[in-house]
């Protein structure tokens, strides 16, 4: 009879739980990359262990960081990330109140290169790679002096680079490291950090659209409250970096 009774809770329990789905970036590592069809990265532990901690089960569907913001403007999914909410895409989500975390948006040129602290307004005129639907701050993505050449993932940004079919490519910082880790063979020695376009805070995009994203957009900011406010935040901070 207990144990009938223990099954009968858990089930209650179960079928009380509750799930969303949200979009994760495929080709964002170490924040958020499709590993064996699955998402892995920090700012993946930090969403799932913050809507843990206020009762709500998270699914990550991984897959372009373009079509992952299409999907949730259209309200087919209740979020995506990693986005900065810029002039471009801002009023068109709803964002919490704290980013996920803050990075550096770099420019990079072949390693010959003898320069260095550029910024948005002396790339005009030159082509830098950019990575499809992704956003580089204000000042670079509202430019339109800056020839942009538009790839799907940052390895074919870097491979023309290397080729000499573009002038630069912007990345973010740990992710360029990361790739250059990753391709040590091919990338290694080959790339010089030449400038930083933006310092932008890194957020989920919550749907407006979608009948859930407010209600899950106040839920990540309580249980994201309590997953820094414990210190687990920095521990898992410390797993990835």
């Amino acid at each position: 009879m207990k144990y009938l009774l223990c099954c009968l809770l858990l089930a209650c329990r179960l079928s009380s739980a509750e799930t969303i789905t949200l979009g994760a970036e495929d080709d964002w590592a170490p924040y958020s990359s499709a590993v064996e069809r699955s998402a892995r990265g920090f700012a993946v532990d930090v969403i799932r262990e913050s809507f843990a901690a206020v009762g709500v089960t998270v699914n990550f569907e991984v897959l372009p960081y373009a079509r992952c913001l299409d999907d949730t403007r259209r309200g087919r999914l209740v979020g995506c990330f990693d986005a900065v909410p810029n002039a471009m895409i801002g009023g068109s989500f709803l964002w919490h109140d704290h980013p996920l975390f803050t990075t550096h948006m770099n420019v990079y040129a072949l390693s010959g290169s003898r320069e260095s602290g550029l910024g948005a307004r002396q790339l005009e005129g030159k082509t830098v790679g950019v990575e499809r639907g992704y956003e580089y701050g204000d000042e670079f993505d509202l430019n339109t002096k800056i020839v942009r050449r538009i790839v799907d993932k940052n390895v074919q940004g870097f491979r023309m680079l290397l080729a000499g079919r573009i002038q630069y490519m912007a990345a973010e910082e740990r992710i360029a490291k990361a790739l250059f880790a990753k391709e040590a063979a091919e990338f290694g020695g080959k790339f010089k950090l030449v400038g930083t376009v933006a310092t932008p805070g890194l957020f989920i995009a919550f749907s407006k659209t979608g009948p859930d994203g407010a209600k899950y957009l106040q839920k990540f900011n309580r249980g994201y409250a309590i997953l820094r406010d414990s210190g687990r935040y920095k521990a898992i901070e410390a797993v990835w970096f």
